[in-house]
């Protein structure tokens, strides 16, 4: 599967390990991780849409093939219509819901041991912070990069998201480890950023 991405916004407070253990409680409450053959709620949500915007297309396909079976002897025309339908079908239909181990974890402990090299894909595979590069760790974005990356010393909530969504933060999201940042509103620290990647 790969390393997958993660990132989270969390409110802001001067002990970053604890604002990082709290946020891990609560994606493990959400249930928004891998488990087994499970996908997070994130990446269902991301499935859904991009089923949406395939079911919008579809009407559009259909006429087209329906066109063209119009200059298609039979039997042709019959499986080339009974296959297309079966594609409808499958696409309009959306995606199931995905499957679920008989148990969950009672703990995280649990949970990273079962999942061990595969990972949750969340930052539930990250156990603390430190001031480097970690495996399983996350570590403060560097402040040298902090106006190149973001346009400010002191980065809003959108400067955070405009960087990672364009892709300047992949130099600093190593596998199985990451990088926070601070985000500022009005002059004074509002959030914590957490990004990076983990899971095979």
């Amino acid at each position: 599967m790969g390393a997958t991405g993660w990132r989270y916004f969390v409110p802001y407070e001067a002990d970053v390990s604890a604002a990082l253990m709290r946020l891990r409680d609560d994606v493990f409450a959400r249930g928004d991780y891998v488990y087994g053959d499970d996908i997070t709620g994130e990446q269902m949500t991301q499935v859904k849409s991009w089923f949406e915007k395939a079911r919008i297309e579809m009407d559009p396909w259909m006429q087209k093939v329906m066109e063209q079976a119009e200059n298609m002897p039979e039997p042709m025309r019959t499986r080339y219509l009974e296959m297309a339908g079966k594609i409808k079908g499958q696409i309009t239909s959306g995606p199931s819901a995905p499957r679920k181990p008989k148990r969950k974890p009672k703990t995280i402990e649990q949970l990273l041991e079962f999942q061990a090299e595969s990972g949750t894909h969340s930052i539930l595979d990250i156990v603390g912070i430190s001031a480097e590069p970690a495996f399983g760790h996350v570590r403060p974005f560097p402040r040298e990069k902090l106006a190149e990356i973001f346009g400010s010393e002191t980065p809003s909530h959108g400067q955070i998201e405009e960087a990672h969504s364009s892709g300047r933060l992949e130099d600093f999201e190593d596998k199985w480890a990451g990088v926070y940042a601070i985000a500022y509103r009005d002059g004074a620290p509002s959030e914590i950023f957490f990004t990076g990647h983990s899971g095979d």
